[in-house]
């Protein structure tokens, strides 16, 4: 069973399929720049913040890019996307693929995967053209293909693109000449369609004896005019290397289909700037337990020091790691200096024996000359080696998320080797989060004491690893406290940031009254170190900016001093302190009556099993489907094997439909129900239905078997958007049954409930940098929030605003749409993602979708706020459907006070009264059953909570403090 996507990972292929559908039919740049732009208006990007479509060229051929940061399965991607290409636009069952990665390493670590039998990289290739429709070469063995391989399998070559990427062709060996590919060039089409492909020149015969005067202009029989011919889906890895007129002139030899590029730092400016259809944020990667963060960061005066701590990291990490379900082996990654420098490798590795008492056999070195690794499973259980040294980065390909501390004793800069170094330490094993926090950190030691410069240089480094600066600087914790050190019920505490240290160059010279919020400390070489013991005001910030004359230093200083800022910021989000979100209940149907109902989430799925979806009741007709010539034609037709071109505007001399064909309907049938089969049916009513559809198109359509095979792409998607319909009508009476009538279904369950988790916030950027600092969002980013324009009075920025200034309100979260890690609800159609969810300061929970004037009366409004009032009345909670303005006039602060109440409210409960539980309740070491009574013995937040002595069975005595919501008067009592 091939790997299960991460909802990322769907969502970017999802995000490329509809591209590729939208992208069927265009003829040019502007076409596909349409595509682009709608597919990124469906994902709800702001227009203004959709960048232009640049096809470098290419014209109609779709160019687009994949930007997943470091540890987000980019391989795993592609292998899909090759498979997303031939399905949604190519319309071919077997595609050919050229995959292209920037070095040999590279190209033999993806080839071995692509090629290794229950390899997820295989596997996903596997899914979707089966074990036996499917080839992995190597570059290299192009001239094993045979050209009954072409329609009949799925070919993916792999290679370099420095293999491909010359000026001059002549002498390259994707290029030359070779008797071999004869047989495929037999039937060579001469048409304009294939007016690129190279042709012998003189310098072929001066480098290829062997041809002749009587082969100059000849078609080569090269494999590159091979991929020319049958126009392969082009898959970039690292792309950011690709970019440039070499480069699209090298794709532009190869007449590809369509080109993917996948990188984690794509160009993002100029004319080469890569259309970037789906960015995969560092926040998503952590929700998704792909990578570790945040990286905790010590400082060290000396390099002794920091081998030593980052020595006792790992052990502490060890200690943790005995712990773990999954067996998990922390090691340590030293970064020792070249050798012109204090600390070699042979000098650290002499420090690890003779001084920190390491074992031998638990350290491996790792350079150019010592090969340690090589051959070594690190995640073998019986692998003694925890330590590994290395100089420059470690050797392309290697992967071992056991990695987790990382200590440097190089100088901190711009190297790429700790770049590749720090990405080692992030992947999370098992891509599973941890049970202990400190397992879900990652860890660096380094030998210098300029705290602040380092993070500084780190978080530049993540931003080069695809991190957007908002991540990277959330991402590194400096901190001078102990590691370690439990809070006061012995649980790991979360990272802080102490103070900020800068070294300056010169003297600041502050005036009296602001030298009072710093200290400046003189260094013996001149310098001068700052230390800001808090996030420096708007005054403070301007004077020491101005006080340093260098425009290098000065903005490497403001940089840091927005980091400090964010890291401050990120470390007052009510998540990082620990605090709980209060669950919230989701919505339940009842399938039957009384105390032996079964409940359900309310999900699509469910609500087509309440209205009794079944396609066996379903109609054969399919309304509206004719063989017409398509209007999104896909760009290939394969017929018995032979590549034919462009399906558009080709003129047939005879009637093919009516010729017989030796494939069955068995056949077409199997075919289908795979293209189906992501329809949440099962495999016998789908095939059973598609039997029906089939028969009533011959019989009633009067259509032929061969036509259908011939249409069967434009035929899948009749079938797939007819499903849809039959599925959204029941949707809807499964949606009426549960929230209408005189006794509907929905309901809520103690069992069901949803809640926002610390840390697992995947939002994608551009993330909410206006110049309102939220006080109470939950999180320490915001996601699908922009401060609008000074007079753009109705944007839901302003209900956020209101909620964040609310007294009322404990703490809220930006809910994203569409996402596994939010708060939803069913409508007749799809799920409902409310704007905002906010706990009050009683209990409660308000949700809240706003609506700007133009949608606030439209019939999606209108069913978003049946269910949430519906969620409200049944849940005990409250919903807002708010607008800029509503009836009465009143502004969106306005409507919250309407829905919340009078604040603070007034104690509803007195001293001395009897009340009851109307909820099982644990607490304080007591459990408290549903029903419990007790007498009231003081009122706390004018009513927000009670504390109330219970007798309980037994005839213990219990005092407890408890919520205002768990609490009624007792009746009768």
């Amino acid at each position: 069973m091939s790997l299960t996507l991460k909802e990322y990972q769907r969502e970017a292929l999802e995000t490329l399929s509809r591209f590729f559908r939208r992208a069927r039919g265009a003829r040019d740049e502007a076409a596909l720049g349409a595509a682009f732009r709608q597919v990124q208006l469906e994902r709800e990007i702001p227009a203004d913040a959709i960048p232009p479509y640049l096809s470098q060229g290419f014209g109609a051929t779709p160019y687009v890019c994949l930007r997943i940061p470091t540890g987000g399965g980019k391989t795993l991607l592609g292998a899909h996307g090759i498979a997303c290409a031939a399905r949604d636009y190519l319309g071919c069952e077997y595609p050919v693929a050229l995959w292209l990665v920037p070095t040999n390493t590279i190209r033999l670590q993806t080839l071995n995967a692509l090629r290794q039998p229950g390899h997820p990289y295989r596997e996903a290739l596997e899914a979707h053209f089966g074990v036996d429709g499917l080839r992995v070469l190597d570059i290299t063995e192009c001239e094993q293909l045979r050209p009954q391989d072409f329609g009949g399998k799925t070919i993916v070559v792999v290679g370099t693109l420095q293999t491909l990427r010359v000026e001059d062709t002549t002498g390259r060996d994707v290029y030359a000449y070779k008797e071999c590919f004869e047989p495929h060039f037999a039937r060579a089409p001469e048409d304009e369609a294939h007016a690129g492909f190279e042709r012998v020149t003189q310098r072929d015969l001066d480098n290829q004896p062997y041809l002749g005067p009587a082969d100059l202009g000849k078609v080569k029989r090269s494999f590159a005019n091979l991929m020319y011919w049958h126009r392969p889906v082009v898959i970039i890895d690292e792309a950011h290397n690709a970019r440039g007129a070499l480069s699209y002139e090298t794709f532009a030899r190869l007449r590809p289909a369509a080109l993917i590029e996948l990188t984690a730092t794509p160009v993002r400016k100029g004319i080469h700037m890569s259309n970037v259809i789906y960015h995969v944020s560092a926040e998503a990667l952590k929700a998704e337990q792909m990578i570790k963060l945040p990286i905790v960061l010590h400082a060290h005066p000396n390099w002794q020091e920091a081998v030593r701590d980052a020595l006792l990291t790992r052990r502490k990490l060890a200690e943790e790691a005995v712990q773990e379900p999954d067996y998990l082996r922390p090691i340590l990654l030293l970064q020792a200096e070249d050798k012109a420098g204090e600390v070699t490798v042979a000098a650290l590795r002499q420090h690890l024996l003779e001084v920190e008492h390491v074992a031998p056999e638990r350290i491996a070195v790792a350079t150019g000359t010592q090969r340690e690794l090589d051959g070594l499973d690190l995640f073998d259980p019986a692998c003694p080696v925890d330590v590994v040294i290395t100089v420059e980065a470690l050797k392309e390909g290697w992967d071992c998320s056991f990695a987790y501390v990382f200590c440097s004793l190089q100088k901190i800069g711009s190297s790429k080797d700790m770049e590749q170094l720090l990405g080692r330490v992030l992947r999370m094993p098992y891509a599973r989060q941890r049970r202990s926090s400190l397992l879900n950190r990652a860890y660096a030691h380094v030998a210098s004491a300029q705290t602040a410069q380092v993070a500084n240089a780190l978080a530049d480094r993540l931003v080069s690893m695809g991190f957007e600066e908002l991540e990277a600087a959330q991402a590194v914790f400096p901190t001078s406290l102990s590691l370690f050190e439990p809070d006061a019920e012995g649980q790991p505490q979360p990272p802080t940031t102490p103070p900020m240290e800068w070294v300056l160059s010169t003297d600041p010279a502050l005036p009296p009254e602001l030298l009072a919020q710093v200290q400046v400390q003189p260094q013996p070489d001149g310098a001068f170190t700052l230390t800001l013991p808090q996030v420096p005001g708007p005054e403070l910030r301007a004077a020491l900016l101005a006080a340093i004359p260098s425009k290098k230093e000065k903005a490497a200083f403001s940089t840091a001093l927005e980091r400090f800022e964010l890291r401050t910021q990120a470390l007052l989000a009510p998540s990082m302190r620990g605090v709980p979100f209060r669950p919230l209940p989701r919505l339940c149907v009842r399938f039957g009556e009384g105390a032996q109902a079964d409940l359900d989430l309310a999900e699509r799925e469910t609500l087509l099993d309440l209205a009794g979806f079944d396609l066996a009741d379903a109609p054969a007709e399919l309304p509206g489907f004719s063989l017409d010539e398509d209007s999104k034609p896909y760009l290939l037709d394969v017929a018995q094997g032979r590549l034919q071109i462009e399906q558009a505007g080709v003129e047939y001399t005879v009637n093919l439909d009516q010729v017989s064909t030796e494939v069955t309907e068995n056949d077409l049938l199997r075919w289908l129900d795979g293209r189906l089969r992501t329809q949440g049916l099962t495999q016998t009513q789908r095939l059973g239905w598609l039997a029906r559809v089939l028969r009533y198109l011959q019989r009633e359509g009067r259509l032929t078997l061969t036509a259908l095979l011939r249409h069967r792409n434009q035929l899948a998607e009749a079938l797939e958007l007819r499903l849809l319909d039959l599925r959204a009508t029941a949707q809807q009476r499964g949606f009426q049954l549960a929230l209408e009538g005189v006794a509907p279904r929905g309901c809520v369950s103690p069992d069901y409930t949803f809640r926002f988790m610390p840390g697992v916030y995947p939002a994608q950027a551009p993330y909410y940098q206006g110049r309102y600092r939220f006080k109470k969002h939950y999180y320490g980013v915001i996601g699908e929030l922009r401060e609008p324009g000074p007079k753009q009075l109705d944007h839901e920025f302003h209900c956020a605003v209101a909620l964040d200034q609310h007294p009322a309100v404990r703490h809220w979260v930006r809910n994203l749409a569409r996402s596994d890690f939010s708060f939803r609800l069913p409508t007749a159609k799809n799920n409902f993602y409310p704007d905002f969810v906010a706990e009050l300061m009683d209990g409660r929970v308000l949700v809240v979708e706003y609506k700007g004037e133009g949608y606030k009366t439209s019939d999606d409004s209108l069913v978003k706020r049946q269910v949430g009032e519906y969620w409200a009345h049944v849940s005990g909670n409250l919903f807002l459907m708010a607008v800029e303005r509503d009836a009465q006039g009143r502004s969106v602060r306005q409507q919250l006070d309407a829905v919340l109440g009078p604040w603070p409210p007034t104690p509803r409960l007195a001293e001395h009264a009897r009340v009851c539980l109307n909820a099982a309740q644990t607490v304080e070491g007591y459990a408290l059953p549903a029903g419990q009574t007790g007498t009231v013995l003081a009122v706390h937040g004018a009513g927000l909570a009670y504390t109330i002595e219970c007798t309980l069975v037994g005839g213990e005595i219990a005092v407890v403090t408890l919520p205002a919501l768990v609490l009624a008067e007792a009746v009768n009592q």
